[in-house]
C-alpha cells in the first residue's frame, strides 16, 4: 500500500458537512445492488465542487454487499480527475471485509474510527 496521508476531520451533527476541503457523506442502512447506484450519484454529487477530501461515514450502515461497492468505485472515477482523496470511517468489520474482497483498500483508506489510525486488518 502506498503512503496514507492525514487529513484534520471537521465535523458536525448533520448527515452531511462539508467546506472547501472536506465534504462528510455519511451513510446509513444497507448498500446492495438496489441502493448502489443511488448513492454512488449521492457521493458523485458531492464532489462537484471539488473537495480536497471526501469522506464517507459507514458508522449507521448495517450490511455492505460486494454489489453495494460499485457506489465507492463510482466515487472513485469521479475523484481521481480532480485529485481528491477518497476515504472510509466508522468502518465495521463486515464492511471492511467487504472491501477489502472489492481490492478497495488499495484506492481508498478504510479507518475503523474517525480516521485517527488507519485499518490494518
Amino acid at each position: 500500500m502506498g503512503s496514507r496521508i492525514r487529513h484534520p476531520f471537521r465535523r458536525s451533527t448533520g448527515s452531511a458537512t462539508s467546506d472547501a476541503d472536506h465534504v462528510v457523506v455519511r451513510l446509513s442502512g444497507e448498500i446492495t445492488s438496489k441502493n448502489a447506484r443511488a448513492i454512488g450519484a449521492s457521493l458523485r454529487e458531492a464532489l462537484r465542487a471539488p473537495p480536497r477530501v471526501l469522506e464517507v461515514d459507514l458508522d449507521r450502515v448495517t450490511y455492505l454487499s460486494s454489489d453495494g461497492g460499485t457506489a465507492f468505485f463510482m466515487a472513485l472515477l469521479a475523484a481521481r480527475p480532480h485529485g481528491t482523496q477518497v476515504i472510509v470511517t466508522h468502518a465495521g468489520a463486515q464492511a471492511r471485509a467487504t472491501l477489502g474482497q472489492l481490492g478497495l483498500p488499495r484506492a481508498l483508506d478504510i479507518y475503523e474510527g474517525d480516521g485517527d489510525s488507519p485499518d490494518t486488518a
